[in-house]
């Protein structure tokens, strides 16, 4: 501020833009700490789909169905460690299998999630022979009944 012969800035003005200036930089370093924080809790989240979906393909190639309703253990190696098991039923179509598998994992720095994810997997080899032939049969019933009841806009059952 020029004065009659002084120049320079008060010490109120001083204070003032001191104050303006640290409330600027609490606020920076506030939003710099929060983005570090979100993109370590993503980078954590993508580790553990990755290591979701590493049992997962693990669950699929197991051939006995027993072997995959009792679950197991497993270390990736990167230092997430855990235990999976998974709820098997079949469906109404031959083969098609619901499977609940639910995953108890363990981050290299200690942190916990528990995961459970559904999905829908064709294995011949889980299904007992009986069941799936029963399903078998009840489909091709539901599939016949459906025919039956289709008109398709003319009546071509009267024209046989």
């Amino acid at each position: 501020m020029n004065r009659t012969g002084q120049k320079g800035f008060t010490l109120l003005e001083v204070l003032l833009a001191t104050v303006i200036f640290a409330g600027a930089a609490t606020v920076l370093v506030a939003s710099y700490i929060n983005i570090l924080s979100n993109f370590e809790g993503s980078r954590v989240q993508a580790n553990f789909e990755e290591e979701l979906a590493y049992v997962r393909a693990e669950l699929q190639i197991i051939q006995n169905i027993e072997e995959v309703m009792e679950g197991g253990d497993f270390d990736m190696g990167t230092g997430v460690s855990g235990t999976w098991y998974s709820e098997i039923r079949m469906t109404d179509f031959p083969n098609l299998f619901n499977v609940l598998m639910s995953v108890d994992m363990i981050g290299d720095e200690g942190e916990r999630r528990e995961l459970n994810q559904q999905f829908y997997l064709l294995r011949p080899t889980w299904g007992d022979p009986d069941e799936v032939g029963q399903a078998r049969q009840e489909l091709q019933e539901r599939m016949t009944e459906f025919r039956e009841n289709q008109q398709f806009g003319w009546d071509y059952k009267s024209s046989l």
